[in-house]
């Protein structure tokens, strides 16, 4: 469910519907929604339609900051087409996401 800088590029390419929690291993709110992100992912990602992925901003910075303007943790981002079409800062509950998810075509 984590994913690279490179693999996240390659799926944005590709137009995948994408759902992704940014995160950083010293997030206190990251830690709380981290098990309800990977719940859904689990239960979403069997299934086709938006996948889920978690993204380490300590891994790649430069991409994250630089490319995807990540300025806080934890961000939601979905893309689609392509294209960015979600953006949101803080902490989803597990209900939001699933439904944020469904969002994301």
């Amino acid at each position: 469910m984590e994913i690279t800088s490179q693999e996240l590029q390659e799926k944005i390419k590709q137009g995948e519907p994408l759902l992704i929690d940014f995160y950083a291993s010293w997030c206190g709110p990251c830690k709380v929604m981290k098990p309800w992100f990977e719940k859904a992912a689990k239960e979403l990602n069997e299934g086709s339609g938006t996948k889920l992925y978690t993204f380490n901003i300590e891994n790649d910075k430069d991409f994250a900051v630089g490319q995807l303007g990540v300025r806080s943790v934890p961000t939601i981002k979905g893309f689609s087409g392509g294209k960015e079409v979600h953006h949101s800062v803080g902490v989803l509950t597990e209900d939001k996401i699933k439904s944020l998810a469904k969002t994301i075509i």
